[in-house]
């Protein structure tokens, strides 16, 4: 039971490898838009080298424990993780977008209501709860690759920001 995807919209030539990908499709019955884009503009967070990321403009999505009743039900985190991984895939196709062994990962966690002094105090720093990063990084792992074994080398962050997103990156 795979998320729905409908049309797709788009603003960037797909051979230039830069623009912005709109993913549309359903979750849960729920329609939805993802923003995806690339580009080669350096991280403020990180000091690694990188050719092309590629950003996924939605809340980062933890790797659900999966058993095998969610093969016919539709619990809400494996669909959510489903729809992540359909999102993931359909912008690494739209942008020949081919992760190689030597990953970088950075994970933005969106900011709770607070006031704006204590927001803008926490922007750019360790996200220290909930979800764990390594499940962060099965999720993304597992919609990346057909077999996750091929990667020996990840380098990952989490922390605060005023919009959640994912970037992937492959390491040089």
């Amino acid at each position: 039971m795979n998320s729905h995807p409908m049309h797709v919209s788009e603003s960037t030539d797909s051979r230039s490898k830069e623009g912005i990908y709109i993913y549309q499709g359903s979750l849960q019955g729920e329609p939805k838009e993802i923003r995806t884009s690339v580009h080669w503009e350096p991280s403020q967070y990180h000091s690694y080298q990188r050719d092309q990321c590629l950003t996924i403009w939605m809340k980062p999505v933890p790797k659900p424990r999966e058993t095998q009743k969610d093969r016919w039900t539709e619990r809400p985190s494996v669909m959510r993780f489903r729809f992540f991984r359909d999102v993931v895939r359909a912008a690494m196709e739209h942008f020949n977008f081919v992760p190689n062994e030597e990953l970088g990962l950075n994970f933005y966690m969106q900011m709770p209501k607070m006031s704006k002094t204590k927001t803008a105090q926490r922007v750019g720093r360790p996200h220290r709860v909930r979800p764990d990063i390594d499940n962060l990084e099965k999720a993304t792992l597992d919609s990346l690759f057909q077999e996750d074994s091929v990667v020996w080398r990840k380098v990952s962050s989490k922390v605060w920001s005023y919009e959640p997103r994912i970037e992937i990156w492959n390491l040089k």
